[in-house]
């Protein structure tokens, strides 16, 4: 059955949830074709197969639309998901995030105090705090300056627009982020290699582990740290900036719970975590079926492209009571069930850092922006699967 449903409409972008819900009620397992064929699943317990069924519905060809074979964890299945994986869990496990929370809070303090430091009391807080706080730790991580973020915020954003595109064609932004991001990264990864192959003491960071670590005596590719550093720029800093969006913009809609929110800081977990839930950054990833599915009496040939959509089951009124109300009531236990970091084998290992930065921010900005309020026109970020701004404009003051 077909639905009345682009992944490039404006109206999806301005009204997901609305979208969500027709597809839910009417054609939970719908075909749409534009920009190109594919299946949307749409229930909560149907993308949660999906998800978990790794031995049906693949990642070979890659999240998005396109059919693209290679790359890394998202885009590839076990054994080499698997190896991809443990390559960086050490540096992405709870602990380890933990033990960042201090060099954490002191820059979440330095970039929340420049933006409140803003003449007229008033700017982009995309521009201002959403992107430079995940960006700086993602150089921390991949050990290039912190200064090269300006060139970083213009490319990350455009590349994530690949994920919808048709066979590759990529529209000339995008383009030419990944060519500027070629560029930078290549020499930059050559000449860590070049480091370590000398003997000389490389810096102890991610990069460093991701050009040394071995798994039965194999180390990663060039090429495959390439992709763990494109990887990582956008999904590491995009989402998470979107979600700091997200969660604030929601904030500065309702002054009530912005006062709770201030009295009771302790409830801002509970807010970035219902954030996530209703307002999931990626509304969905594609996945591709390696043999012939019937699901909701719907067939779905071999190797179809299938949008898992995230966004959609994290409002099914078949699991949550009063989906579409943002509440800091939920059990924080059952609320860490939705779907905003994926499901199964390709959870993202990210998690507990951009739950951390999320946090941090809002708690910041909570005490450092009073009386908070919207400036102007925000802008939707463009990349089709992504849910929430690239302009936040906000002022704050008496």
């Amino acid at each position: 059955m077909s639905v009345d449903f682009s992944l490039d409409s404006h109206d999806f972008q301005e009204r997901p949830a609305e979208y969500f819900e027709q597809l839910r009620g009417q054609c939970p397992v719908a075909h749409a074709d534009l920009p190109a064929p594919f299946f949307v699943v749409s229930q909560n317990a149907d993308v949660a197969a999906v998800l978990r069924d790794s031995d049906v519905w693949k990642s070979k060809f890659g999240p998005g639309l396109a059919y693209h074979g290679g790359g890394v964890l998202v885009s590839v299945d076990p054994p080499k998901h698997t190896t991809d994986r443990l390559a960086i869990t050490k540096i992405f496990k709870p602990s380890a995030i933990e033990e960042m929370r201090g060099d954490i809070e002191v820059l979440v303090k330095d970039v929340v105090s420049q933006f409140a430091a803003t003449e007229g009391n008033a700017g982009d807080l995309i521009r201002g705090v959403g992107m430079p706080i995940p960006l700086t730790i993602m150089c921390w991580l991949l050990g290039t300056p912190v200064s090269d973020i300006e060139k970083f915020r213009q490319w990350v954003l455009p590349m994530a627009e690949a994920v919808s595109a048709v066979d590759g064609r990529m529209g000339d932004v995008t383009a030419q982020a990944y060519k500027s991001f070629g560029e930078y990264f290549w020499p930059h990864v050559k000449t860590r290699a070049a480091l370590i192959e000398s003997g000389e003491d490389a810096p102890d960071d991610l990069l460093t582990r991701l050009l040394t670590v071995e798994r039965d005596g194999q180390k990663l590719t060039q090429e495959d740290v390439m992709g763990f550093c494109q990887f990582l720029m956008v999904a590491g800093s995009a989402t998470t900036t979107l979600l700091i969006g997200n969660v604030m913009s929601r904030i500065i809609d309702d002054p009530a719970l912005a006062a709770r929110l201030i009295a009771d800081p302790s409830l801002i977990e509970i807010a970035v975590e219902e954030s996530l839930r209703i307002d999931a950054p990626v509304h969905g990833l594609f996945r591709t079926n390696d043999e012939p599915v019937c699901m909701q009496g719907v067939d779905i040939p071999v190797d179809s492209k299938v949008l898992a959509l995230f966004g959609s089951a994290n409002l099914d009124p078949n699991v949550w009571e009063n989906p579409e109300e943002f509440s800091l009531e939920r059990d924080p236990v059952q609320l860490r069930k939705h779907f905003a970091f994926g499901v199964g084998i390709h959870y993202c290992l990210g998690a507990p850092l951009a739950r951390m930065e999320a946090q941090l921010a809002v708690q910041e900005m909570l005490a450092r922006l009073p009386n908070l309020q919207s400036n102007g026109e925000r802008q939707l970020v463009k990349a089709a699967v992504l849910k929430g701004f690239e302009v936040l404009p906000v002022k704050w003051g008496n």
